[in-house]
């Protein structure tokens, strides 16, 4: 009895360990399709999967984007569509050469992103009617997981006679793969400042502290990431005597602009819901939809 005992556990043992090794991936491709299953075997030219519809597949590493590991539960789930971004703040992972992606947000923010290298993408877009923006941004990887990357976010009015403009140059560490990651970015932001009261004249003007993003997604479903979007930065309170009028001093301080939600995904498609709420006022929350669309 006690040798079946035995026999038995070191039998169901084998079997765990046979278990264990059976590993389930899904390929990213430089194309915009995916495909997931059981990892069959790895080389220097291709990558072999067993898929539960097309049988083997042999793909080669010139057509892969990414390979990332999932569980079995995850097979037939889609790709992230957007790991390059959260809401609006971008992640050091790069748009891959030749895809691009749309996004529109509360119907008057209307952007493009587009990959010129796997390592270096442009686009721009217009907040509808106020003011033009561009964006470039480069990206890779530099260990299994981790990203460094940056850009450069600038805008300018749309409207005659309205001399707006902002601009920031930042950096971007992304830990993580497509489906789970964190990202904080560093920037230091300029505006296009009147030079004094009455004055027609204007001079762009650094900030003297830096501004920050951390930012991050994870998938819990098939179909859905949950996400958040944090913005930190300085501003300047110019205080007035209430009596006089005259000039008192000028206070900086930090705020931020808190965001979380989801992103509903399909396999080019995702749609972004949450909440954004600022800290500089009273608590509010103010609702956020966008619709991105990869081609």
């Amino acid at each position: 009895m006690k040798n079946l005992l035995l026999l038995f556990l070191i039998l169901a043992s084998l079997l765990a360990k046979a278990q264990d090794s059976t590993t389930y991936v899904n390929v990213a491709l430089k194309n915009g399709n995916s495909v997931s299953g059981q990892l069959l075997h790895k080389s220097d030219a291709e990558v072999s999967i067993l898929t539960s519809d097309l049988g083997t597949v042999m793909l080669p590493w010139s057509a892969i984007e990414s390979v990332n590991v999932i569980s079995k539960q995850e097979i037939h789930q889609f790709a992230n569509p957007q790991p390059t971004r959260y809401f609006f703040a971008p992640s050091a992972i790069p748009l891959m050469k030749g895809d691009k992606y749309y996004q529109n947000a509360y119907f008057l923010l209307n952007s493009i992103q587009a990959g010129l290298s796997d390592h270096f993408s442009f686009g721009g877009g217009v907040f509808v009617p106020f003011a033009l923006f561009i964006t470039p941004k480069i990206g890779y990887q530099v260990a299994p997981k981790v990203h460094l990357g940056g850009g450069v976010l600038f805008a300018t009015s749309l409207i005659r006679d309205f001399n707006f403009g902002v601009g920031t140059v930042y950096g971007s560490f992304t830990y993580g793969t497509n489906e789970h990651n964190f990202t904080v970015n560093a920037g230091l932001g300029a505006v296009n400042e009147n030079t004094g009261l009455g004055s027609n004249d204007y001079q762009w003007k650094f900030a003297s502290k830096p501004m920050f993003t951390i930012s991050g997604m994870t998938r819990i479903s098939k179909r859905v990431l949950l996400m958040t979007e944090n913005w930190i930065f300085s501003t300047k309170t110019v205080n007035y005597d209430s009596g006089t009028g005259q000039y008192v001093n000028t206070v900086s301080a930090y705020n931020s602009l808190l965001s979380a939600g989801a992103r509903i995904v399909g396999r080019r498609y995702a749609f972004d819901v949450g909440l954004l709420s600022p800290t500089s006022s009273e608590f509010s929350a103010i609702p956020y939809i966008a619709c991105n669309i990869k081609f």
